[in-house]
């Protein structure tokens, strides 16, 4: 389950275009930060995806990902042209394919291949039709499921959801947010032959003129049960109230939004938020376990990642400015817990924390609130790309407040959890070996 935003220029102080998504995966399912160098290719290479191999484009662009350890895409990421993707599992009437390419792929190959959001679109469009959606897309569980994606570029940007190799998409003016549910209804701009056709023929509407996207195709008992309802309407609100003064610092707090709670906020007992915290095996079990956001326009591009899970927790830090790499002493992580890894790093002291919310969310709040705004004021505020020292440097910052309060959160309140809870944790403590 995840949460995808976008706000075009019209709709943020600035004249920027502005981007955020947490990827909400398994508990223990590492996302790493992963810039890939432009490169070129033969005639005739192909690519090997998750789960199958298309033809090579001549070159590809730069790109930023957000990652799976385990898989060729990416959750969300961004390339050397400012367009910036994140998707979103949807679940439909119609049976999700065994194979195919995965929505990740589909996110990855298409930032590789494009140079403008409307490019990315026709590229993602493209490859569906040709090699279609499909494969397992869970980690440790089994997970199919269809893909929307938000768009954006400088210029523009755009909602496209698909259902096998359908597609309806439209250009968005303003602000738009995506969740685990369809939002197009009967506003999409243009709409792929078949689609309407199929909802016909299925009994699920009667006419053209009839046709909903959103009430023909969403399949009510899985889409009520991820909670996207709620969270879309949550992330649509914040964006609506700030339309045409939105920054990248109110994009950072509509991420890290639980509900609208602040000093009750329970991990255990107020589930459904774009914040998203995991609680057991059934309903609850996804987490946030990576935050991006983007903020790109004519004068520069901007990037911010937590590398971590749940951005309640976890400082954004600047990244993938032109010329620079990952951050020094950044290292990716796998399967295995690794506490030289960040995200297993943060991981460690974020599951303690959970013994004594919500004193840990305050107490560690204020010092990510201070660096940011230093963060944001010296680098995108000033219209200074940071250059790698600046990026080592709040890298440093981010880490070092992560660490500083996993050695203060034993001095915190702790709370009694329940037992299915903390028998849930437990088990994942255990299978990940956590110091």
């Amino acid at each position: 389950m995840c949460d995808t935003i976008v706000a075009t220029t019209a709709a943020t102080r600035g004249g920027v275009t502005l981007f955020g998504k947490n990827s909400d995966r398994e508990p223990d399912e590492v996302q790493n930060i992963v810039i890939i160098p432009r490169k070129q290719y033969k005639a005739g290479e192909m690519v090997k995806c998750t789960y199958i191999s298309v033809p090579q484009a001549p070159e590809t662009a730069r790109v930023l990902l957000s990652q799976p350890f385990w898989m060729f895409g990416a959750e969300m990421g961004a390339n050397e042209y400012g367009v910036m993707i994140g998707n979103e599992a949807i679940f439909t009437k119609e049976k999700p394919s065994a194979t195919g390419l995965t929505g990740m792929d589909l996110l990855r190959l298409a930032l590789e291949r494009s140079k403008t959001a409307r490019e990315a679109l026709d590229t993602i469009i493209r490859l569906l039709e040709e090699f279609g959606q499909g494969g397992n897309c869970g980690y440790r569980q089994k997970f199919l499921y269809m893909n929307s994606y938000l768009i954006a570029d400088a210029a523009e940007a755009y909602v496209l959801e698909c259902v096998k190799s359908w597609w309806a998409w439209k250009k968005v003016s303003g602000v738009w947010s995506i969740s685990n549910v369809i939002s197009l209804g009967k506003d999409f701009d243009t709409a792929s032959a078949g689609l309407i056709e199929n909802a016909i023929k299925k009994g699920w509407c009667k006419s053209k003129a009839d046709f909903d996207f959103k009430r023909c195709y969403s399949d009510p008992l899985i889409t009520w049960a991820a909670a996207a309802g709620g969270r879309q309407a949550c992330s649509s609100k914040a964006l609506s109230q700030k339309h045409g003064a939105l920054t990248t610092a109110d994009f950072f707090e509509i991420l890290r939004d639980h509900g609208g709670r602040t000093d009750d906020f329970r991990p255990e007992k107020h589930g459904g938020t774009v914040c998203m915290h995991a609680a057991d095996k059934l309903i609850r079990r996804s987490q946030s376990v990576a935050s991006l956001v983007g903020s790109v326009s004519s004068k520069g591009h901007f990037y911010y990642v937590t590398g971590a899970s749940n951005p309640c927790l976890s400082p954004f830090f600047p990244i993938f400015s032109q010329g620079t790499i990952t951050p020094a002493g950044y290292l990716e992580g796998k399967a295995e817990y690794d506490r030289e890894a960040y995200w297993w790093y943060a991981e460690k002291l974020h599951r303690r924390a959970l013994r004594h919310f919500p004193a840990a969310l305050k107490s560690i709040r204020s010092r990510i609130a201070e660096y940011e705004s230093e963060m944001l004021r010296e680098t995108e505020e000033a219209g200074n790309p940071p250059n790698q020292a600046a990026i080592d440097k709040y890298f440093s910052r981010a880490r070092a407040i992560v660490k500083g309060h996993g050695e203060e959160i034993s001095s915190l309140p702790s709370i009694k959890h329940g037992w299915l809870y903390s028998r849930y944790w437990q088990g994942f403590n255990k299978l990940n070996a956590v110091e």
